[in-house]
């Protein structure tokens, strides 16, 4: 019995190690600083070849700090870039995304960047092309309560 509960008590710090172990690698992932979009350059680091791995790396880490992204090259997407809420994100922790006069293009019959519960960022200079003919084609479109506010 005595061993039994010795077992029960060395699984339990076990577990307790493993679990507090994971919980420091996912915050040690969360994205702070400055990044870049830039197409001549792969995905890696702090660069980021697409939108579409943009995208996808901000919304898996979520933030610790404030992220800027400086997009270097033009870029037409081969997907809409959809933005959900970001786990991070707040009043300090702002994602700024300067565009440098630089395009971001899709074609699609709705909104290039849909803003789907996305909160607190900021596109500077950025300049979105809807290639389509669609007569609902839009640059951006803010839905499920975006805002600057949480």
């Amino acid at each position: 019995m005595k061993k039994m509960y010795k077992l029960k008590q060395s699984l339990r710090l076990l577990l307790l190690v493993v679990f507090v172990g994971a919980m420091g690698s996912v915050s040690a992932q969360q994205m702070s600083g400055t990044y870049t979009i830039d197409n001549t350059v792969v995905t890696g680091g702090t660069n980021f070849q697409t939108w579409k791995d943009f995208r996808d790396s901000i919304v898996l880490k979520g933030i610790n700090a404030a992220v800027t992204v400086n997009v270097k090259t033009d870029n037409t997407e081969t997907s809409q870039i959809v933005f959900p809420p970001i786990a991070g994100a707040s009043s300090t922790n702002t994602i700024t995304i300067n565009g440098g006069g630089k395009f971001v293009a899709y074609s699609i019959a709705d909104a290039v960047i849909l803003m789907n519960g996305a909160d607190y960022f900021t596109f500077d200079k950025l300049i979105v092309r809807n290639t389509t003919t669609s007569q609902y084609a839009q640059g951006y479109r803010f839905t499920y309560g975006s805002d600057s506010k949480g």
